[in-house]
């Protein structure tokens, strides 16, 4: 009795192990107040500094997004909070390096080092301009101009993109639906022409909430938000169980977050792996909306996009769909990016040759990661040429990097980066190189 007495005691005791590693733990009062407010004074921290606020946060949070994953006092890439909960930090000089997306704080010094999320540059200054500031243009790769000459509210040729945010309808994470509340209606009574909305846009918190108490790492294979039943009944506007299905809260897209080293990157064996889909929609000029739109057909018009019911999708759940969601210019296929062997734009979800060069990138190499045509329960360490697929993240980081354009190695025009043709003895010495190099093996290779 006493043996099966310890051997529960054993399995109590390892429990609380096995939860740390999946979602928040600990006391609910390491991120929640009732009243913002103890001892008489505020509580709520917003900001990349950390600034008390007399407004209380919605959800009862001490927290906002950035207050949270880009605290301030956080000297290395993963912040314990007091009573466990382990927060990923995406902005910040760490002594042991940077998580898998990169680091924001590169951004806030160059608007070439990453994603200019005005959550962290408008708090920094350095880089943030003022909001409507034409310098921050338009996404690059933005395939669809002035997405018809519809004034969006989001981006446009007109409209520069300066409000760029980390979740929601102007951002990346959580629910991308376009308003929080409010009304659209066909105003002049045509349907082919815009309708017009007036609302809330969904942001920040409001796009993930629910999302943290779900959260777990592994495989996420669920499409939620990627198709819309005609009578409304799946979860299009939002649901904090289908946000914490996604691939980095992402919904409708697919991964597997490492396990090992949650939100990392480490080597050939430990890593997130990433979903593509070689045979998917073309993202580019010539797609049609539904491409990337769910829409709401309740008013009707093109306006309708914009309503309650509507939200964007991942297109074909990969990663680089997902991308292409604002870069779509750099996701398109047949004559808009010329024939295999002579693309106009490195291409995307392209399964790497099994031949030539290529066939030699069989060694996972973070420098250069992969997609693959199944989401996999565990990191690999092998690459399959054939079937293994080029993505917008085997070159760039999510968030931001030391290096221009937001690319994961050294590529520079001045000759002083590890990216150079012919300046290796042999394919193996190249190929060492990583970047460029792990899968284009002879190009580095003197002759």
């Amino acid at each position: 009795m006493k043996r099966v007495i310890v051997l529960i005691a054993a399995l109590f005791l390892a429990m609380p192990m096995i939860a740390a590693a999946q979602g928040i733990v600990g006391d609910c009062s390491d991120c929640h107040t009732m009243h913002n407010s103890q001892l008489g004074q505020a509580v709520a921290k917003v900001g990349a500094a950390g600034d008390i606020s007399t407004t209380p946060i919605q959800n009862l949070l001490k927290f906002d997004c950035i207050a949270c994953h880009a605290n301030p006092d956080a000297s290395t890439k993963l912040y314990t909070l007091p009573g466990g909960s382990v927060v990923p930090q995406v902005s910040g000089t760490f002594s042991d390096g940077d998580l898998a997306a990169g680091n924001f704080a590169y951004s806030t010094a160059s608007d070439r080092k990453g994603h200019n999320v005005i959550d962290l540059t408008a708090a920094d200054g350095s880089n943030a301009g003022t909001v409507g500031d034409a310098a921050y243009g338009a996404p690059p790769g933005n395939a669809h101009g002035d997405h018809h000459g519809l004034d969006s509210g989001v981006f446009s040729v007109s409209t520069a993109f300066d409000a760029f945010t980390c979740a929601g309808a102007r951002g990346c994470h959580g629910t991308r639906s376009q308003l929080l509340d409010g009304s659209t209606a066909d105003w002049d009574g045509n349907a082919s022409t815009p309708n017009t909305f007036e609302g809330t846009r969904r942001t920040g918190i409001a796009a993930i909430s629910g999302a943290h108490h779900n959260s777990t790492d592994g495989a996420k294979t669920s499409d939620g938000y990627n198709t819309h039943a005609t009578d409304g009944s799946d979860p299009a506007v939002h649901d904090g169980a289908v946000v914490a299905a996604g691939y980095r809260f992402i919904p409708g897209l697919k991964g597997y977050g490492n396990e090992a080293a949650r939100w990392q990157n480490v080597d050939s064996t430990s890593h997130n792996e990433y979903y593509g889909d070689a045979a998917g929609e073309s993202v580019g000029a010539s797609a049609g909306c539904g491409v990337c739109h769910i829409q709401d057909n309740v008013s009707g018009g093109e306006g309708s996009r914009a309503a309650l019911g509507s939200t964007l999708r991942v297109p074909n759940n990969s990663m680089s769909g997902f991308c292409a969601t604002c870069h779509g210019v750099f996701h398109s296929m047949g004559s808009e990016n010329g024939t295999s062997g002579a693309f106009l734009r490195h291409p995307s979800d392209w399964v790497i040759p099994n031949s030539g060069e290529y066939a030699a990138y069989t060694t996972y190499d973070i420098t250069a990661p992969v997609a693959r045509p199944t989401v996999y329960t565990a990191a690999s360490a092998t690459v399959t040429p054939g079937t293994d697929m080029v993505m917008c993240l085997s070159c760039h980081e999510a968030h931001a990097t030391p290096y221009d354009y937001m690319l994961r190695f050294n590529y520079t025009y001045d000759g002083s980066g590890t990216m150079q043709a012919g300046a290796y003895v042999d394919q193996s010495t190249a190929q060492g190189q990583g970047g460029c190099l792990a899968c284009h093996t002879l190009k580095g290779v003197a002759k």
